[in-house]
């Protein structure tokens, strides 16, 4: 079974990133209904997950064809290497400097934003080969 990612081009990927955005703004709008507190902390759970993924978005998929296929392997992995540390810094610096957050909703937030990669297939409508 082959990468649904080989076969892609650009705009689409950069769909699912929108997407985490737009799904990262209505958490936290909706958690406003509870308290500025619990907004900053659904806004901060998908920021963490959508900052690094974007970040991973473009280092892949900045360079395409045949002839660039062995740096577009390294760009993957060192997409893949910063997505991991944003991601941990992300986590680090929401827990050291925002003292009202809420590690319940920061972490449900991440995982639905998170969640957007299961349906990517129906994002971005891209044919199993």
């Amino acid at each position: 079974m082959q990468n649904i990612y080989t076969h892609l081009n650009k705009p689409a990927v950069f769909r699912v990133v929108v997407t985490q955005a737009v799904i990262t703004v209505l958490l936290s709008l909706g958690s406003l209904i509870d308290s500025r507190a619990t907004a900053l902390s659904a806004l901060l759970g998908g920021l963490i997950c959508l900052i690094p993924n974007a970040y991973l978005t473009v280092r892949a998929f900045s360079l395409s064809g045949a002839r660039a296929a062995k740096s577009i392997v390294k760009e993957f992995y060192r997409g893949e290497a910063g997505k991991f540390v944003l991601t941990g810094l992300g986590f680090a610096l929401a827990f050291s400097h925002v003292p009202s957050l809420h590690a319940v909703v920061l972490f449900s937030a991440f995982i639905v934003v998170q969640a957007v990669h299961w349906f990517a297939p129906l994002l971005l409508k891209v044919k199993a080969r």
